[in-house]
């Protein structure tokens, strides 16, 4: 077994352990619940915006959550003096938080299948996810680093929201007209928003759906080399 596969093995046991797999899988449960009450055109509407949601807001909640009880248990600092690099480190933890928004995609799309019949893109889903996906890891990762407990990482995750997450949602719920979504594609939640939306629906407009994944492709690798990766080291020490 490679050292990034034990890497990767350990981040999910570590999910278990802090039941945080348990509250990825319980959120899961509940848009399958959801689903199940609604008509197939509520389900069709309402869906991709339970995806983003995991997506958006609960993969940075529940990988913060990872990170400061790891933290608190001394994981990140024996995870520093193994023989692996910081960005296998990352790379695990990356996968771990894609993996969840994952299953959760998985969950509500299978539901959607089994309970209203409707069919979507999968290929696309999963590759819309994964980009949406890292993305959001990359921006969970910033903000846990910038806060010194769980507390303020949440303080820091409802002033995203506010910014980001909300107004995309509000979109979704047609409180915001739709010719002014060009201006929250700025905002790299409402571009994840859009790609769940686009694939559940069949909408999708080709040049739109490769500029917002490019977007958030291009923001990932940005966050993680010029703000994880030169305070993560420090972060651990720091404690």
């Amino acid at each position: 077994m490679s050292a990034q596969t034990k890497l990767i093995a350990g981040e999910f046991k570590r999910l278990t352990k802090y039941n945080i797999l348990t509250a990825s899988q319980a959120t899961a449960g509940i848009w399958v619940l959801l689903l199940l009450f609604m008509s197939a055109r509520e389900a069709l509407r309402i869906a991709p915006l339970l995806i983003f949601v995991d997506v958006a807001a609960m993969s940075i909640l529940l990988l913060g959550a990872s990170h400061h009880l790891e933290k608190q248990d001394g994981t990140m600092k024996t995870m520093m003096v193994l023989p692996v690099t910081t960005g296998q480190i990352l790379a695990a933890k990356t996968c771990a938080s894609v993996a969840l928004t994952l299953g959760s995609a998985v969950a509500t799309a299978v539901a959607l299948y089994l309970i209203h019949r409707i069919t979507v893109n999968y290929a696309l889903l999963l590759l819309f996810d994964i980009v949406a996906g890292v993305a959001h890891a990359a921006i969970g990762l910033v903000l846990s680093l910038r806060s010194r407990g769980f507390n303020a990482m949440l303080g820091l995750l409802m002033a995203y929201m506010f910014v980001f997450t909300i107004p995309s949602i509000m979109f979704s719920l047609d409180v915001i007209d739709a010719r002014h979504e060009w201006l929250l594609m700025i905002s790299p939640s409402h571009c994840a928003n859009h790609l769940m939306r686009a694939v559940v629906s069949g909408d999708i407009s080709t040049g739109t759906a490769i500029g917002a994944c490019a977007y958030l492709t291009i923001l990932a690798a940005v966050l993680f080399k010029f703000a994880v990766f030169p305070s993560f080291k420090d972060n651990v020490v720091r404690g």
